[in-house]
């Protein structure tokens, strides 16, 4: 049986290997792999242990853009390699989270 999705704004699939840093020191963290993206939140398999409500960055480039993520935990569960965090976005934290929120529209199927 297939459960309803009860998200606002749909999941997209990825697959990008990035760092996870610490918003307050900048410091990098670990390494994660960034499965799943949407408009409010975010999907990060790491082996970094982070916490339900713990706040971490992302930094990747898109078409020449460099992104600023910012994530709030709100899920931890097993994922396929590591440790799966589901976050959602923290807009006053992110860089050019405008641009990444169209290239999420337009470019991701």
């Amino acid at each position: 049986m297939m459960i309803d999705e009860k998200r606002a704004f749909p999941r997209k699939a990825v697959s990008l290997s990035t760092n996870i840093f610490d918003i307050e020191t900048n410091a990098v963290l670990g390494e994660c792999i960034l499965t799943d993206v949407s408009k409010n939140g975010f999907a990060v398999e790491s082996e970094v242990v982070l916490s339900i409500g713990q706040k971490f960055g992302l930094k990747f480039t898109i078409l020449n853009k460099d992104i600023l993520l910012t994530g709030e935990v709100v899920r931890v569960d097993n994922g396929f390699f590591f440790i799966l965090y589901g976050s959602r976005i923290v807009d006053e934290y992110c860089e050019n989270l405008d641009f990444f929120r169209k290239y999420i529209d337009y470019s991701l199927i």
